[in-house]
């Protein structure tokens, strides 16, 4: 799966950019919403989009639309419905979704994230927060989206709700080749979590890179007002102070190899 971004143009935005579902990719900087919400592709910008060699056209725009699915901050409850099975019907009908079994369907989904059926009948207002972080995702894989667009995914998630996160989000990238999209401000989130990074700021990609790579460019992310994740901070300031001869690692586990052996 592949969307290509060029020549893009769109409320004082200007880029160009290639997103593939071989990394999940994380946005970050004090405007990476403004650059979801073009992404999500709602309205269709100027400028060349395809997706999988496939020309974006005003024709087909609403059917490249119905494969993307947003995954909002917070699941937002629709005024005259209550229970999880309300919102899910009304978004099958709404998407006119061809599903043959609605009610395993909707089942499964919540099933992909760890959620029992008994949450169908439950009012959506009765859910805690994480609650709420999961059954958003279910509800936005009926669709079977081919793009999945996540803002800030992880707030409000204990460490077993984060490591469950991804894990699923993992396997819609791996099994099924889903483009996976993370926007948030949460860096440590996005260093652990993501493989590459888009780093936005005054209307524009300010730097793309793989994450770790782009990460590890401490100097050039402070100087440009991007906070920096803790591990990388302290492996950073290893280096810097005690001349430590240790490498920037994700898993705090082999941060903490190093610091024995080295420091």
């Amino acid at each position: 799966m592949e969307i290509k971004l060029q020549n893009i143009k769109a409320d004082d935005w200007e880029f160009s950019t290639t997103l593939s579902s071989e990394n999940i990719i994380g946005i970050t900087g004090s405007e990476y919403e403004k650059l979801l919400e073009i992404l999500r592709l709602e309205k269709l910008p100027e400028g060349n989009i395809t997706i999988n060699e496939t020309e974006v056209t005003p024709e087909n725009h609403l059917d490249i639309y119905k494969t993307i699915s947003i995954i909002e901050k917070d699941l937002k409850k629709i005024n005259y419905l209550n229970t999880i099975k309300e919102h899910m019907d009304y978004i099958i009908n709404y998407y006119h979704l061809q599903i043959k079994n609605i009610e395993k369907k909707e089942k499964d989904s919540l099933k992909i994230m760890g959620l029992d059926e008994s949450l169908l009948e439950r009012n959506i207002t009765t859910l805690s927060s994480s609650e709420r972080k999961k059954v958003a995702l279910a509800i936005g894989l009926l669709s079977n989206p081919d793009i999945i667009i996540l803002d800030d995914p992880f707030k409000f998630l204990d460490n077993k709700s984060r490591k469950r996160m991804i894990m699923v989000l993992q396997k819609l990238k791996e099994q099924f080749h889903k483009l996976i999209i993370i926007g948030t401000q949460d860096v440590d989130c996005l260093y652990q979590y993501t493989n590459k990074m888009l780093f936005v700021k005054n209307r524009r990609i300010f730097l793309e890179a793989q994450t770790e790579e782009g990460y590890e460019r401490v100097d050039y992310l402070k100087r440009n007002g991007f906070p920096v994740p803790e591990r990388v901070l302290f492996t950073y300031k290893a280096i810097k102070k005690k001349k430590a001869k240790i490498e920037y690692h994700k898993d705090i586990r082999d941060i903490i190899k190093d610091v024995y052996k080295h420091i």
